[in-house]
């Protein structure tokens, strides 16, 4: 009998486990500059899903190598901009394109830092959809001015390289 409960207790501690896993990390969002030289941002969640909250966070290879602020699990980077996760956010979004550093004002984001793209710096753009009470999936994307700057005409920056923007929309569908 002690035999079951202890393989019962084991069970259920590893089923806890598993369920309490983090939510996907999908490549759903590409960056490229437009005929200005500005960055553009294209953020795609999956089908008729609607995003919650975005966040763009940045720092440097010193920042990050100290294991100091900056990095996307401690956001206390120069750039900065994001709306909540929890409290009033704005409206929720479906796919949207726009200035990396000018989000659509029914976003509601607060700004901190220089909102210009820096070529010392990795950016890490994040958007995340919710499902009833918890994290359905998070879009992301990390970059850097040179990651953009390399790009061809027509080409855009996802999943950690350079692709077309129909290779964009074969990604995220296979990611969705």
């Amino acid at each position: 009998m002690r035999h079951v409960v202890v393989t019962v207790v084991g069970v259920s501690a590893g089923v806890g486990l598993l369920s309490a896993c983090s939510p996907a990390q999908l490549p759903l969002a590409a960056a490229w500059l437009d005929t200005a030289g500005r960055p553009v941002a294209l953020v795609r969640p999956c089908g008729h899903d609607r995003a919650a909250s975005i966040d763009l966070d940045s720092w440097t290879a010193e920042e990050a190598a100290d294991g100091a602020s900056g990095t996307p699990e401690d956001p206390g980077a120069d750039t900065h901009w994001g709306t909540p996760l929890i409290g009033p956010p704005g409206e929720p979004f479906g796919t949207t394109t726009f200035p990396l550093f000018e989000p659509p004002r029914s976003w509601r984001t607060e700004a901190a830092g220089p909102q210009t793209l820096a070529p010392d710096r990795t950016y890490h753009l994040k958007f995340t959809v919710i499902d009833g009470p918890g994290v359905k999936y998070t879009g992301v994307l990390d970059f850097t001015a040179k990651d953009l700057t390399s790009l061809h005409s027509g080409q855009v920056w996802a999943d950690s390289r350079a692709m077309s923007r129909d290779d964009f929309d074969d990604l995220v569908d296979d990611a969705c």
